[in-house]
């Protein structure tokens, strides 16, 4: 579905993934992404989600009824940024799928297609102020 489309994502939303997967730890961290012009642009904290050492679980009724919501983004605590298979079920109504994983720094994510392939048409931008 996406592994032809070139996606990218601002580099103070990577900042921010990176910063909230840091600050859960040792838990899971998750939030959808928000984009327009397959740039994503913001990730959205969705309320009431669980978060533990093992998963985060999204509470999908209070996700924003929006076609801006193209992905997830979670991280693992473990250092293996590899997809579990409940990661790969979850993605399966989505475009776009980082997971971020420790250390947590710039380079310590992947990013995933809805059908668990790794997309390689995806560039870090910086905003335009």
């Amino acid at each position: 579905m996406t592994k032809n489309l070139s996606w990218k994502i601002y580099d103070d939303v990577i900042e921010s993934i990176m910063a909230l997967s840091k600050s859960f730890y040792p838990n899971e961290f998750s939030g959808m992404l928000y984009a327009e012009n397959n740039v994503i642009q913001d990730i959205y904290i969705i309320p009431k989600t669980i978060s533990n050492r093992n998963n985060a679980i999204i509470r999908l009724d209070l996700v924003p009824m929006s076609l801006n919501i193209i992905g997830s983004v979670h991280s693992h605590p473990s250092g293996f940024g590899k997809p579990s298979i409940a990661d790969l079920n979850f993605f399966s109504r989505k475009y776009v799928n980082i997971i971020s994983y420790f250390p947590f720094s710039k380079n310590c994510f992947k990013v995933y297609d809805n059908l668990g392939h790794i997309i390689d048409n995806f560039e870090i931008i910086f905003r335009q102020k």
